[in-house]
C-alpha cells in the first residue's frame, strides 16, 4: 500500500511539475524574488565572487524548496486521488 501511495505521489509530482513551474512564474512575488536575486547574483560576480555564489545557492535553495513542497503536496493528493483520477490529470 505505501509503495503505491509514493508511486502515485510521484506521477503526480511529474505530471504537474511544469503547471507548478507556470503558476510560479506568473506569481509575482516569487518572479520577482527569483529576478531579485539574480541580478544581485550578476551584480557580484565582477566584485565579489563569494556573494555571487552565496546568491546563487539562494536561488537554488528556494526553488528547491519549492519543488520538495510541491512533491510533499503530489504525495499528500496521491491519499486522496484513486489511482485512475491520477492517469486522467
Amino acid at each position: 500500500m505505501k509503495q503505491d501511495v509514493l508511486q502515485k505521489a510521484h506521477l503526480l509530482y511529474e505530471l504537474e511539475g511544469g503547471r507548478v513551474a507556470r503558476l510560479l512564474e506568473e506569481d509575482p512575488t516569487y518572479a520577482g524574488l527569483l529576478e531579485r536575486l539574480a541580478q544581485a547574483e550578476h551584480r557580484l560576480a565582477g566584485s565579489d565572487r563569494a556573494g555571487a555564489e552565496a546568491m546563487a545557492e539562494a536561488r537554488r535553495l528556494l526553488l528547491e524548496m519549492t519543488r520538495e513542497t510541491s512533491f510533499k503536496m503530489g504525495f499528500l493528493m496521491a491519499h486522496d486521488y484513486p489511482l485512475e483520477e491520477v492517469f486522467k490529470l
